[in-house]
């Protein structure tokens, strides 16, 4: 399982743009892999991102959105998006030029294939 997460990290970290990817235990928000450029502390940015995905889906399901896939932060310096992998979570950290589209659509190509 471990290459199947360094695999995605790394291809995440890839992307034009990225500035990290990793992957995070959802319910205690520490990081499980990590690749990320000088400068980006994964604990803090898994901490944000787990807290602030368990929170939306919690929300999205009581107000009958259903199931949370996916979910993107906008920042002054850059976005974090994260894809729901069951008991793990994909974040990626973008630049904010980064082509959004293609970093969601890889995040959540990596949840799936961790789910």
């Amino acid at each position: 399982m471990s290459d199947i997460l360094s695999q995605s990290v790394d291809r995440l970290s890839r992307v034009s743009g990225v500035l990290g990817a990793m992957v995070v235990e959802a319910d205690a928000g520490v990081p499980v892999v990590a690749e990320m450029t000088a400068g980006v502390d994964s604990g803090p940015v898994a901490a944000l991102a787990s807290s602030l995905f368990r929170r939306t889906a919690n929300a999205a399901t009581t107000a009958g959105f259903g199931a949370v896939r996916t979910m993107q932060l906008e920042a002054d310096h850059g976005h974090v998006i994260v894809a729901g992998a069951g008991e793990l979570l994909v974040v990626v950290v973008a630049e904010r030029n980064a082509q959004l589209g293609l970093v969601r659509l890889e995040a959540s190509r990596a949840a799936e294939a961790l789910a």
